[in-house]
Protein backbone atom coordinates (compact mmCIF):
# COMPACT_ATOMS: atom_id res chain seq x y z
CA UNK A 1 0.00 0.00 0.00
CA UNK A 2 1.54 3.49 -1.08
CA UNK A 3 1.82 5.65 1.58
CA UNK A 4 0.14 9.15 1.93
CA UNK A 5 2.33 11.61 2.82
CA UNK A 6 0.83 14.98 3.96
CA UNK A 7 1.65 18.25 1.69
CA UNK A 8 5.10 19.72 2.49
CA UNK A 9 5.55 23.31 2.52
CA UNK A 10 8.45 26.05 2.99
CA UNK A 11 7.20 29.49 4.14
CA UNK A 12 10.45 31.93 3.41
CA UNK A 13 9.87 34.73 6.24
CA UNK A 14 12.06 37.57 4.69
CA UNK A 15 12.27 39.63 8.02
CA UNK A 16 14.90 36.91 9.11
CA UNK A 17 16.71 37.20 6.36
CA UNK A 18 19.20 40.42 7.23
CA UNK A 19 20.49 42.33 4.24
CA UNK A 20 23.88 44.32 4.34
CA UNK A 21 23.93 47.03 2.29
CA UNK A 22 27.74 47.65 1.10
CA UNK A 23 28.63 51.26 1.54
CA UNK A 24 29.76 52.20 -1.81
CA UNK A 25 26.00 51.40 -2.78
CA UNK A 26 24.52 53.00 0.08
CA UNK A 27 26.52 56.16 -1.04
CA UNK A 28 25.65 56.10 -4.49
CA UNK A 29 22.21 57.64 -5.58
CA UNK A 30 20.26 54.70 -5.19
CA UNK A 31 21.36 54.48 -1.50
CA UNK A 32 18.55 55.88 0.44
CA UNK A 33 15.40 54.89 -1.98
CA UNK A 34 16.82 51.45 -1.20
CA UNK A 35 17.27 51.60 2.68
CA UNK A 36 13.76 53.37 2.90
CA UNK A 37 11.88 50.54 0.69
CA UNK A 38 13.66 47.68 1.33
CA UNK A 39 13.48 48.11 5.88
CA UNK A 40 10.18 47.24 5.34
CA UNK A 41 10.90 44.05 3.76
CA UNK A 42 14.41 42.70 5.41
CA UNK A 43 16.90 43.61 8.24
CA UNK A 44 18.36 46.05 6.74
CA UNK A 45 21.84 46.97 8.26
CA UNK A 46 24.68 49.15 7.42
CA UNK A 47 28.67 49.20 7.85
CA UNK A 48 29.91 51.09 10.93
CA UNK A 49 32.78 52.93 8.85
CA UNK A 50 29.53 54.79 6.83
CA UNK A 51 28.67 56.04 10.40
CA UNK A 52 32.73 57.48 10.62
CA UNK A 53 32.40 58.95 7.14
CA UNK A 54 29.12 60.77 8.07
CA UNK A 55 30.82 62.00 11.41
CA UNK A 56 33.64 63.68 8.96
CA UNK A 57 31.16 64.62 6.05
CA UNK A 58 33.02 68.32 5.91
CA UNK A 59 36.20 65.94 4.89
CA UNK A 60 34.73 63.76 1.83
CA UNK A 61 32.11 66.71 0.42
CA UNK A 62 35.69 68.26 -0.69
CA UNK A 63 37.16 64.87 -1.74
CA UNK A 64 34.27 62.79 -3.24
CA UNK A 65 37.03 61.18 -5.15
CA UNK A 66 38.29 59.02 -2.02
CA UNK A 67 34.31 57.29 -1.89
CA UNK A 68 34.38 56.34 -5.34
CA UNK A 69 34.97 52.95 -6.48
CA UNK A 70 37.12 52.15 -9.32
CA UNK A 71 35.63 50.90 -12.91
CA UNK A 72 33.16 51.94 -15.20
CA UNK A 73 32.95 54.49 -17.61
CA UNK A 74 30.84 57.79 -18.10
CA UNK A 75 31.02 61.10 -16.67
CA UNK A 76 33.59 61.25 -13.58
CA UNK A 77 32.35 64.62 -12.52
CA UNK A 78 29.16 63.57 -12.19
CA UNK A 79 29.76 61.27 -10.14
CA UNK A 80 31.41 63.26 -7.82
CA UNK A 81 28.67 65.13 -7.70
CA UNK A 82 25.93 62.38 -6.83
CA UNK A 83 28.71 61.45 -4.31
CA UNK A 84 28.27 65.03 -2.31
CA UNK A 85 24.31 65.07 -2.94
CA UNK A 86 23.87 61.41 -1.54
CA UNK A 87 26.50 62.80 1.64
CA UNK A 88 24.06 65.46 2.29
CA UNK A 89 21.00 63.73 1.86
CA UNK A 90 22.37 60.71 4.66
CA UNK A 91 23.37 63.71 6.61
CA UNK A 92 19.77 64.94 7.02
CA UNK A 93 17.96 61.42 7.20
CA UNK A 94 20.68 60.68 10.23
CA UNK A 95 19.57 63.67 11.79
CA UNK A 96 15.62 63.97 11.25
CA UNK A 97 14.76 60.34 11.42
CA UNK A 98 14.48 57.37 14.35
CA UNK A 99 16.54 54.47 12.80
CA UNK A 100 14.08 52.12 13.63
CA UNK A 101 11.42 53.46 11.36
CA UNK A 102 13.71 52.70 8.91
CA UNK A 103 14.37 48.94 10.59
CA UNK A 104 18.06 49.88 9.95
CA UNK A 105 20.62 48.73 12.19
CA UNK A 106 24.46 48.29 12.84
CA UNK A 107 27.20 47.67 15.37
CA UNK A 108 28.82 50.50 16.66
CA UNK A 109 31.78 51.06 18.74
CA UNK A 110 30.48 49.33 21.45
CA UNK A 111 26.67 48.50 22.77
CA UNK A 112 25.76 51.85 23.53
CA UNK A 113 26.78 52.91 20.17
CA UNK A 114 25.06 49.80 18.28
CA UNK A 115 21.43 49.67 17.01
CA UNK A 116 20.50 45.94 16.98
CA UNK A 117 17.53 44.30 16.10
CA UNK A 118 15.47 42.70 19.33
CA UNK A 119 16.77 39.55 20.78
CA UNK A 120 20.21 40.02 19.41
CA UNK A 121 22.24 38.48 21.82
CA UNK A 122 25.35 41.64 22.78
CA UNK A 123 28.35 39.25 21.89
CA UNK A 124 27.44 40.15 18.65
CA UNK A 125 29.92 43.42 18.91
CA UNK A 126 32.67 41.16 20.02
CA UNK A 127 32.06 38.53 17.52
CA UNK A 128 31.93 41.66 15.25
CA UNK A 129 35.83 43.21 16.68
CA UNK A 130 36.99 39.85 16.27
CA UNK A 131 36.52 39.30 12.77
CA UNK A 132 37.07 43.03 11.54
CA UNK A 133 40.57 43.10 13.69
CA UNK A 134 41.60 39.66 11.74
CA UNK A 135 40.59 40.67 8.37
CA UNK A 136 42.02 44.08 8.86
CA UNK A 137 45.42 42.66 9.14
CA UNK A 138 44.89 40.68 5.66
CA UNK A 139 44.10 44.04 3.82
CA UNK A 140 46.30 46.11 2.19
CA UNK A 141 45.62 49.86 2.95
CA UNK A 142 42.77 48.72 5.62
CA UNK A 143 42.80 52.37 6.82
CA UNK A 144 41.54 53.94 3.26
CA UNK A 145 37.79 54.58 3.00
CA UNK A 146 36.84 52.20 0.74
CA UNK A 147 39.36 49.16 2.29
CA UNK A 148 38.03 50.17 5.59
CA UNK A 149 34.17 50.29 4.86
CA UNK A 150 34.60 46.62 2.61
CA UNK A 151 36.47 45.13 5.92
CA UNK A 152 33.47 45.98 8.14
CA UNK A 153 30.51 45.27 5.79
CA UNK A 154 32.61 41.62 5.33
CA UNK A 155 32.79 41.34 9.07
CA UNK A 156 29.09 41.67 9.39
CA UNK A 157 28.19 39.26 6.77
CA UNK A 158 30.15 36.54 8.43
CA UNK A 159 28.77 37.62 11.92
CA UNK A 160 24.81 37.44 11.14
CA UNK A 161 23.52 34.12 11.23
CA UNK A 162 21.67 34.41 7.68
CA UNK A 163 22.81 37.34 5.87
CA UNK A 164 23.99 38.92 2.53
CA UNK A 165 25.70 41.77 1.00
CA UNK A 166 23.21 44.09 -1.53
CA UNK A 167 26.33 45.38 -3.69
CA UNK A 168 26.25 46.44 -7.62
CA UNK A 169 28.37 46.78 -10.47
CA UNK A 170 29.59 49.71 -12.36
CA UNK A 171 26.58 51.21 -14.75
CA UNK A 172 28.67 51.23 -17.66
CA UNK A 173 30.60 48.10 -18.21
CA UNK A 174 34.07 47.86 -19.32
CA UNK A 175 35.40 45.97 -21.92
CA UNK A 176 37.07 43.63 -18.61
CA UNK A 177 35.09 40.80 -16.72
CA UNK A 178 33.44 43.18 -13.70
CA UNK A 179 33.11 42.04 -10.11
CA UNK A 180 32.16 44.23 -7.70
CA UNK A 181 34.25 47.07 -5.77
CA UNK A 182 33.96 44.86 -2.65
CA UNK A 183 35.15 41.38 -3.82
CA UNK A 184 38.67 43.10 -5.69
CA UNK A 185 39.29 44.50 -2.24
CA UNK A 186 38.41 41.07 -0.54
CA UNK A 187 40.50 38.98 -3.45
CA UNK A 188 43.61 41.36 -2.24
CA UNK A 189 43.42 40.06 0.92
CA UNK A 190 43.64 36.75 -0.17
CA UNK A 191 39.94 36.01 -0.04
CA UNK A 192 38.41 34.81 -3.55
CA UNK A 193 35.45 35.96 -4.59
CA UNK A 194 33.99 34.18 -7.46
CA UNK A 195 30.81 34.66 -9.53
CA UNK A 196 28.26 31.69 -9.43
CA UNK A 197 27.16 30.16 -12.33
CA UNK A 198 23.61 31.58 -14.05
CA UNK A 199 22.42 27.97 -13.98
CA UNK A 200 22.82 27.19 -10.41
CA UNK A 201 19.42 26.41 -9.06
CA UNK A 202 20.31 27.91 -5.98
CA UNK A 203 21.08 31.11 -7.13
CA UNK A 204 17.79 30.66 -9.29
CA UNK A 205 16.26 30.61 -6.57
CA UNK A 206 17.25 32.98 -4.07
CA UNK A 207 17.19 35.11 -6.67
CA UNK A 208 13.88 34.84 -7.35
CA UNK A 209 13.17 35.42 -3.93
CA UNK A 210 14.80 38.80 -3.93
CA UNK A 211 13.36 40.13 -7.60
CA UNK A 212 9.94 39.49 -5.71
CA UNK A 213 11.20 41.60 -2.76
CA UNK A 214 12.47 44.29 -5.10
CA UNK A 215 9.05 44.47 -7.04
CA UNK A 216 6.90 44.18 -3.95
CA UNK A 217 9.20 47.30 -1.96
CA UNK A 218 8.60 49.34 -6.00
CA UNK A 219 12.61 48.93 -6.66
CA UNK A 220 12.15 47.46 -9.84
CA UNK A 221 12.17 50.67 -11.69
CA UNK A 222 15.63 51.37 -10.31
CA UNK A 223 17.06 48.62 -12.16
CA UNK A 224 15.39 49.58 -15.03
CA UNK A 225 16.89 53.05 -14.92
CA UNK A 226 20.29 51.56 -14.56
CA UNK A 227 21.08 50.26 -11.06
CA UNK A 228 23.16 47.09 -11.50
CA UNK A 229 22.27 45.08 -8.10
CA UNK A 230 24.65 41.98 -7.35
CA UNK A 231 24.37 39.63 -4.40
CA UNK A 232 27.47 38.70 -2.57
CA UNK A 233 27.71 35.89 0.00
CA UNK A 234 30.73 35.30 2.48
CA UNK A 235 31.58 31.34 3.45
CA UNK A 236 34.47 31.74 6.29
CA UNK A 237 34.38 28.06 8.16
CA UNK A 238 37.12 29.62 10.46
CA UNK A 239 35.02 32.17 12.16
CA UNK A 240 33.18 29.73 13.79
CA UNK A 241 35.63 29.44 16.16
CA UNK A 242 35.37 32.82 17.52
CA UNK A 243 33.74 33.59 20.98
CA UNK A 244 34.13 35.82 23.69
CA UNK A 245 34.76 32.85 26.42
CA UNK A 246 33.37 34.27 30.03
CA UNK A 247 31.09 36.52 29.02
CA UNK A 248 27.62 34.18 28.62
CA UNK A 249 26.15 35.36 31.76
CA UNK A 250 27.60 38.64 33.11
CA UNK A 251 27.75 42.34 32.38
CA UNK A 252 29.71 44.73 31.57
CA UNK A 253 30.39 45.87 35.08
CA UNK A 254 31.59 42.15 35.81
CA UNK A 255 34.45 42.62 33.72
CA UNK A 256 35.48 45.95 35.29
CA UNK A 257 35.15 47.28 31.66
CA UNK A 258 32.43 50.10 30.33
CA UNK A 259 30.44 49.67 27.58
CA UNK A 260 33.07 50.95 25.18
CA UNK A 261 36.11 48.74 26.27
CA UNK A 262 36.07 44.98 24.80
CA UNK A 263 38.29 42.39 26.39
CA UNK A 264 42.18 42.12 26.45
CA UNK A 265 42.92 40.06 22.59
CA UNK A 266 44.58 37.16 22.94
CA UNK A 267 46.56 35.74 20.25
CA UNK A 268 46.22 36.82 16.60
CA UNK A 269 43.83 34.48 14.89
CA UNK A 270 43.31 34.21 11.45
CA UNK A 271 39.47 33.61 11.42
CA UNK A 272 39.68 34.24 7.70
CA UNK A 273 41.10 30.87 6.86
CA UNK A 274 40.24 29.51 3.95
CA UNK A 275 37.44 31.72 3.68
CA UNK A 276 35.58 32.59 0.13
CA UNK A 277 33.25 34.77 -1.74
CA UNK A 278 30.39 33.75 -4.05
CA UNK A 279 28.52 36.62 -6.21
CA UNK A 280 25.95 36.98 -8.86
CA UNK A 281 24.47 39.60 -10.57
CA UNK A 282 20.51 40.25 -9.58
Amino acid sequence: MAAVLPDFQVNVSHKRWACILDPTLALSVHGLPLLTRLGSALEVWVARELWHILDNTHYYLDRPEILMAAGGNGNRAEKMQAVVQTLREWERIRLENDPSRQHCYWIGDGPLESFLPDGTEPDIVWRYEALSAALDRRLPDASAPLPAVCRDTAALAVCLPAAFVLTHLPAEADDEPVSPAICRVLDAGGIACRQVADDDPWQKQESDLLRQVLVQTGLGKWVWSGLRLAVLHLAAPSACAVDAPGLDGLDFMDYGLDETETPAAGPAVDYWREARGFWYPL
